[in-house]
């Protein structure tokens, strides 16, 4: 809370009935400010607050309020006060807030609205959370295209108190199809007898109901628009998607998939790490671990085969964990900078052409690291075996570098070309979660190198 030593005062204003100065305070403090104060308050309290302020203001700062708040007060409020709440939200904030509560609250609330109110609510069930139709904003602007400008920024005047917003106004024919739109600055800056038709942009670009919330969000990010408008299959203007949905649906589309690409599963948006039960957090993320650690017995039974390979060779046994962790690390870096491409780009490289990129990258790691692994088993076998010809330990050491370079650079090719062979089946690239690569490069990583190093030792 911002201002948390104002809540006290609110609340003495309160029981010392002085109003008009209360009223002062919370019109001069942005919604934001003012929900942060009433949140402290008791419900009762906050009822009393609320119904101080002006229509649009007790809207704004209602949208504000911490959810229980909010909750609270509708359920113990009255059918009219509950009533002119409900109506009083913007319709996109109305349907989230009733998705809050349970099935049997819900259709109490939606029994006290009105027609219009319930239907768009019912159209708005009809498609999925990530389709564009279930969260549009139906509180738009709309002006006739025969309209002068002055007759028009009147009539936006009339419409401005219930709409989301006025700054573009869409321009729809008889049948209500989306023609055109206009800025507030057209308006102001044209001639007040010039007609709307001559004022209008009429390349405008639109979104379908239907479509995923993420093609909505890239359009409104690629032609920097404050509000998108969205069409029924005919055409015609059924709603808006404005910006700040388009951050709401970047900033979820990011904690799922990076849920996704950390092996959790399950619906994570919106859950408070702290809030969340302990038991749901075990259920989303024990999955992937498990099978994870099933997948281990694979890696497992390819080391336990070069059993007799290893023997006695504690230097190659020593080494092979960082073999395993620096080729899971390269894969799991390729997968996600390639799922990062592919999420905000709209990527179309040929797989060769990915993979020429990452090999070019992995071969500069790769003689990086086998300088590493070279400089390690060097002081490993020197230290713990002194008595080794340094031909030999030089030998040894070499063979480990080369067995640490074909695993960088196949850890990388595989990390880069899974996500790319996933978006090609039209399948969420971020499903191939790091875990899932890590596991992956783990069993080949041991693989080459345990091949590599007995191959090249016994022919010394």
């Amino acid at each position: 809370m911002r201002n948390p030593l104002l809540a006290p005062e609110v609340r003495e204003l309160l029981q010392e009935g002085r109003t008009n100065d209360l009223l002062s305070v919370l019109q001069e403090m942005h919604p934001t400010d003012a929900a942060a104060i009433l949140s402290a308050l008791e419900d009762h309290e906050v009822a009393a607050a609320l119904s101080l302020l002006p229509l649009q203001m007790e809207r704004d700062v209602f949208g504000y309020l911490e959810p229980d708040v909010q909750e609270h007060y509708v359920l113990g409020a009255g059918r009219d006060r509950v009533r002119q709440v409900l109506l009083s939200m913007l319709s996109d904030d109305r349907a989230e807030f009733l998705e809050r509560f349970d099935e049997r609250v819900r259709s109490q609330l939606i029994s006290m609205l009105p027609s219009a109110a319930c239907e768009d609510l019912r159209r708005r069930s009809t498609f999925r959370e990530d389709q564009v139709g279930s969260f549009l904003s139906t509180d738009y602007a709309v002006l006739n295209p025969s309209l002068t400008a002055r007759t028009a920024i009147a009539e936006l005047r009339r419409q401005a108190p219930g709409k989301e917003t006025i700054y573009y106004s869409y321009v729809v024919d008889k049948l209500g199809k989306a023609v055109g739109f206009c800025s507030l600055r057209d308006l102001i800056l044209a001639r007040d007898d010039q007609p709307i038709s001559e004022i209008m942009k009429t390349d405008i670009v639109t979104v379908t109901a239907d479509a995923d919330q993420e093609v909505a969000a890239k359009i409104i990010r690629d032609y920097d628009l404050l509000a998108l408008p969205v069409v029924d299959a005919d055409g015609r203007l059924v709603g808006i998607v404005t910006h700040d949905d388009a951050v709401d649906i970047v900033e979820e589309e990011a904690a799922e998939d990076l849920a996704k690409m950390a092996g959790v599963t399950g619906d994570s948006a919106g859950e408070d790490f702290l809030a969340e039960p302990v038991w749901k957090q075990v259920r989303r993320r024990a999955p992937v671990i498990c099978l994870l650690a099933l997948f281990w017995l694979f890696t497992a039974t390819i080391i336990k085969g070069f059993e007799k390979e290893l023997a006695g060779n504690s230097l190659l046994i020593a080494l092979l964990p960082m073999v395993m962790a620096i080729g899971g690390m390269v894969g799991s870096q390729a997968s996600t900078l390639i799922v990062r491409a592919i999420s905000t780009t709209s990527m179309k490289a040929t797989l060769w052409v990915v993979l020429w990129k990452e090999l070019r990258v992995s071969f500069a790691l790769a003689a990086i690291l086998a300088g590493i692994a070279f400089i390690n088993a060097w002081l490993l076998q020197r230290f713990t075996e002194a008595d080794r010809p340094l031909d030999a330990t030089l030998h040894i050491a070499f063979v480990i570098a080369i067995a640490m370079s074909a695993d960088v650079l196949f850890a990388a090719a595989l990390g880069a070309a899974i996500p790319y062979f996933v978006k090609v089946m039209r399948i969420d690239p971020a499903l191939i979660s790091t875990p899932a690569v890590t596991a992956l490069t783990d069993l080949t990583g041991a693989s080459i190198y345990l091949v590599v190093v007995t191959l090249l030792l016994n022919n010394h």
